[in-house]
């Protein structure tokens, strides 16, 4: 019980980190954002996000390879057998080495004669575009050399150096935006890539410098075991095929949008993913933080606080995402006019399917660790991302007949149900998970939420029909009223003693 208790602990600190680093980045990157679009405009702003999304396509396994490295430290932490761990890092930074060089290769062929020769861009902006993409793909070989980096100190729980790196990349983008701002005589959007890869190369020395100093079990060798790389394989082939159909399904839909309606809408889904992206980081958060126990309660073979954290997790981050997503989907006219003051056309209806997308999103994650865990990943990341990738082709058929920007975000949001119901399936016959009891600690409480927002918002929009200040802010204070007793209602006779007992203890603590 002790340990359980300094688990949760750790899980709360470790979250407490993370969602300070995500409100600094948040109010950066919505500031930086606005002057960003200004300054590049909408067609350049469009341009960087689709090429860099070609570029992301050709890196789809850095997430494949990133989830085999921080499964197999973590294993081994969890054992307490440093020799394990030390062993699955090396393994895991030479197989780094390989695939970057591999990626280089497809980069530099592949890659630029897909941006050279299908899409749309320009004529005068496609030098532009081709430097973007060089520099684009350098972040993207900086991020695949971060993996096995990121995934000790994610194993080790360290949260806070994402925090100190949190404040680092803010002051960049805030470097940037100004440079942008100031420089003349220089392309601001070949400016704007060559200084977001500097920023990627600078934080993977951060990582290196830190893990090397910190963590035994991080060397920086060459090592090859040919057992290891057989199992490691098996499971990064799995979760390569996962990592490929998520990444075909999400920028391949950037790059169908540029074949069918050019740069302009790219810039508009460019604009609602960072929207989505904001909302995303809360659960994120929580996933970040829980991850490492999931695993390590499957190592020792405690199933039932494993079922526990994956039903707790789900229902808290699907309540942060909900307090955020719901009031800025019902606002989101008079937050985009705000904000960027030029919105892009279909960036309102846009921002609300993908924040639709990304509610039903927060259940897969926790489902998502839990096969992680145990290492039976071959249905939720083979047969399961056939949801996914489905969105690519079955668009491009709808698009051919009914040629509607929309058409790719609904398929995307039946996707991820689809998804999320089947991996909820294969997780049940993994673990025994309870679908009953599911429903009640996890779909119910959120389902009762969402419900409680969406009507307080049809309410107001009824009584205050226009878009107004007066509006938004009475938007934001129903949600503070009416919020807290709801979910307060939605907890277990556990989880309000629990949290009756921490108020009490910060009221006594600052009395």
């Amino acid at each position: 019980m002790d340990n359980t208790t300094k688990n949760n602990k750790r899980i709360a600190k470790n979250t407490l980190f993370l969602y300070i680093r995500m409100l600094l980045l948040m109010a950066v990157s919505l500031y930086t954002s606005r002057i960003v679009l200004q300054v590049l405009g909408v067609e350049d702003f469009g341009i960087y996000n689709v090429v860099g999304g070609v570029v992301s396509i050709l890196g789809f396994f850095t997430s494949s390879l990133s989830n085999v490295s921080q499964r197999y430290i973590n294993i081994g932490l969890g054992k307490q057998n440093l020799k394990e761990a030390e062993q699955a890092f090396r393994q895991s930074f030479t197989l780094m080495a390989l695939f970057s060089v591999i990626l280089l290769i497809l980069g530099e062929t592949v890659g630029l004669w897909f941006v050279y020769n299908k899409l749309i861009i320009p004529s005068n902006r496609l030098i532009a575009a081709i430097w973007v993409y060089q520099f684009s793909l350098i972040s993207i070989l900086s991020a695949i050399n971060q993996v096995s980096l990121m995934g000790t100190i994610v194993a080790h729980e360290k949260m806070n150096m994402y925090a100190y790196l949190g404040l680092f990349e803010a002051f960049a983008r805030l470097g940037i935006v100004y440079l942008l701002q100031i420089c003349e005589n220089i392309d601001t959007l070949i400016l704007y890539g060559m200084l977001m890869a500097l920023v990627s190369i600078i934080v993977w020395l951060f990582y290196a410098i830190y893990c090397l100093k910190n963590f035994s079990e991080c060397k920086l060798k060459f090592y090859w075991n040919s057992p290891l790389v057989k199992e490691m394989s098996k499971f990064a082939g799995q979760n390569l095929f996962g990592c490929f159909a998520w990444s075909a399904g999400v920028q391949g839909t950037n790059i169908l949008l540029n074949l069918f309606f050019g740069p302009a809408v790219n810039a508009a889904r460019a604009v609602s993913v960072q929207i989505s992206n904001v909302v995303t980081r809360f659960s994120e958060n929580i996933m970040t933080a829980v991850k490492p126990q999931i695993i390590k309660s499957y190592a020792v073979g405690n199933q039932e606080y494993m079922i526990t954290l994956i039903e707790k997790s789900s229902k808290y981050a699907y309540f942060f995402v909900a307090l955020l997503a719901i009031p800025i989907m019902i606002e989101i006219e008079f937050i985009l006019n705000l904000w960027l003051g030029q919105v892009p056309e279909y960036t309102v209806i846009f921002a609300r399917l993908v924040l639709c997308e990304t509610l039903v999103g927060v259940f897969i994650s926790p489902l998502w660790i839990a096969a992680n865990a145990t290492g039976r990943i071959k249905k939720s990341q083979v047969y399961g991302r056939l949801f996914t990738l489905s969105i690519l082709p079955i668009s491009y058929l709808f698009l051919k007949i009914l040629p509607y920007p929309i058409i790719p975000f609904i398929l995307a949001i039946l996707a991820n149900i689809g998804y999320w119901l089947y991996c909820l399936y294969d997780i049940h016959n993994q673990i025994k998970l309870n679908i009953t009891n599911y429903i009640k600690e996890v779909i119910k409480p959120a389902f009762i939420l969402s419900l409680t927002l969406m009507l307080t918002g049809i309410v107001l929009i009824y009584f205050t029909p226009t878009d107004s200040f007066q509006r938004f802010i009475s938007m934001a204070l129903l949600t503070i009223l009416v919020a807290p007793p709801t979910i307060y209602i939605q907890l277990n006779k556990q989880e309000r003693t629990e949290l009756r007992m921490m108020i009490n203890k910060l009221y006594h603590k600052f009395k």
